[in-house]
């Protein structure tokens, strides 16, 4: 029996797509993206894995003669500043504003 794997380093996905090698090892370290792991960071990637980056960033057109489609309604409530943040902009004073906020 013959196992026969092709893996893809970041750099050459990054090449091959024309985008940053970075990007690529910040997509599969966040999880939106499959991937191998081997040792201490060492990512490669399967076809099948490359496939859901490019279905990750692949934009659906309409046509122009359709309706586009109607925005979801989203809570963005949830994207306020949470405590964490807050605290964060009350230590640097020197950004410009800052003290209006609070």
């Amino acid at each position: 029996m013959t196992i026969d794997y092709t893996t893809s380093t970041p750099e050459e996905v990054a090449k091959v797509l024309g985008i940053s090698p970075w990007w690529v090892r910040e997509q599969a370290r966040r999880g939106r993206i499959p991937h191998l792991l081997f040792g201490r960071g060492k990512i490669r990637f399967l076809p099948e894995h490359i496939d859901a980056l490019i279905r990750l960033v692949t934009v659906e057109g309409h046509q122009p003669d359709e309706e586009p489609p109607a925005a979801a309604s989203v809570d963005l409530g949830a994207l306020g500043a949470t405590v964490k943040s807050i605290r964060a902009h009350q230590r640097r004073p020197h950004v410009q504003g800052d003290a209006q906020l609070y």
